[in-house]
């Protein structure tokens, strides 16, 4: 262990699992902010800032969306594979913010498309490392007891960025103005990299290089004939297991639909209900908050009774939400038109898919953070001595970026070419 004489100061509490999974927590706050915060400004820096055609909004809308997507999936393996082969996961998480900063003036300067496309490929940089390596730090730092309760009050965290993100700036847009809106990010901004600074992962103190510790020596060299086949096998052996496909499948089919609402639902209910910048934030407020509120909830179910039941259990709730979701301001439901009861039935069924969606998500960092464990006690070692739990969290990543890709090109597409009801029926098939 490392001497205590020279340990910096507050070590204790800056490097407890407490600190170090609400710093975690905190980054995905951050990440899913900046995802979702410019969703309601899109309709004016697209028509009022770059003077480009009403016309052409929604498919700009779909591609911004997009493009966070295609460069998760890009980038994913690349950050998984280096950040195994980090010594800490500090770093790559303090240099993500560096690129995250740029990225976000980028778009908030939003001079021409170039410069907002090239920024949001910069915010999607940063936003995998955070997926990537904060839930891996994550998952190294409980006991598998209590990763699913642990995941849980994560997942309440991306929930509450989900929601505070487009609800700051569509309120913000239309009480403040462009500029001061963009004051909000910065805060936030600010707040992570402190956090970020101030963590101290263990191993960057307490092992001594010159001299590790006797079951750190021990466990290297025990582990030193496996890694050469481990490392080269890693994405062989899991994805020939059939739990990690469908947790996969699962993970992409939930971040889809996610997804399509950020890109369709704005247009939407301005088309259809005459709805306001700031009312379109509260429709996000209203899918993400049962998120924030059970999140925790479901996490503690799953680590009891798994995850197979629940999920099957939400996917079908889900069908009959987004089937409730295609019906108001469609002609043929004069029940439910926008000028009586559409926009109430509307919200209703906002709520309703906000209820359902916690316990449908999240299934991808369990079920696969379970299999891993399970092979390292068959074979210890076999994914390298930092456990793989980068490429682990790598994989579900690319899945999500997957998710983030297809879920607004299609809903996109199917909004343009036919309508929002049909778009809304396909998704709940």
């Amino acid at each position: 262990m490392g001497n205590p004489k020279h340990r910096p100061v507050g070590y204790r509490w800056r490097s407890s699992k407490l600190f170090i999974i609400g710093t975690m927590c905190i980054a995905l706050y951050a990440e899913t902010f900046l995802y979702g915060f410019i969703v309601p400004m899109l309709g004016y820096m697209f028509q009022t800032r770059l003077h480009r055609d009403p016309s052409e909004t929604q498919w700009f809308t779909s591609a911004i969306l997009a493009v966070h997507g295609y460069v998760s999936a890009l980038s994913g393996p690349i950050i998984g594979h280096f950040a195994d082969k980090s010594p800490d996961r500090k770093t790559p998480l303090v240099l993500s913010l560096v690129v995250c900063v740029i990225g976000t003036v980028m778009i908030a300067w939003c001079s021409s498309l170039t410069v907002l496309f090239a920024g949001r490929i910069l915010q999607g940089i940063a936003g995998t490392v955070v997926w990537i390596v904060g839930l891996a730090s994550i998952a190294a730092t409980v006991s598998p007891d209590r990763i699913g309760t642990t995941m849980g009050v994560a997942m309440s965290f991306v929930n509450a960025g989900t929601i505070s993100g487009p609800m700051a700036s569509g309120l913000l847009l239309e009480w403040s103005g462009y500029w001061a809106t963009w004051s909000i990010p910065l805060v936030v901004l600010v707040i992570d990299i402190a956090l970020r600074l101030i963590m101290i992962e263990k191993t960057d103190t307490d092992q001594a290089p010159s001299t590790p510790p006797l079951e750190e020596t021990t466990t290297l060299l025990r582990e030193t004939p496996h890694q050469p086949a481990a490392e080269k096998n890693f994405w062989k052996t899991m994805l020939r297991d059939s739990r990690v496909i469908v947790a996969l499948a699962v993970q992409v089919t939930t971040v889809s639909l996610s997804s399509s609402f950020s890109a369709t639902l704005p247009l939407h209910v301005q088309k259809t209900f005459g709805w306001g910048t700031a009312v379109v934030g509260l429709q996000f407020t209203y899918l993400a908050v049962p998120g924030l509120l059970f999140s925790p909830l479901v996490g503690w179910i799953r680590d009891r009774i798994g995850v197979r039941y629940p999920t099957v259990v939400a996917f079908i709730f889900l069908s009959m939400s987004l089937w409730l979701l295609g019906v108001p301001g469609n002609d043929h439901f004069p029940w439910a038109g926008a000028s009586n009861r559409g926009p109430a039935v509307y919200t209703a069924a906002i709520i309703f898919y906000g209820i359902v969606r916690p316990f449908s998500s999240g299934v991808a960092p369990l079920e696969l953070t379970s299999v891993v464990n399970e092979y390292h006690k068959k074979q210890p070692g076999i994914f390298g001595p930092r456990g793989g739990l980068s490429r682990v969290f790598s994989m579900i990543e690319i899945a999500a970026a997957s998710g983030l890709t297809v879920g607004p090109i299609i809903s996109g597409f199917l909004v343009e070419t036919v309508n929002y009801t049909t778009m809304a029926w396909t998704l709940s098939k």
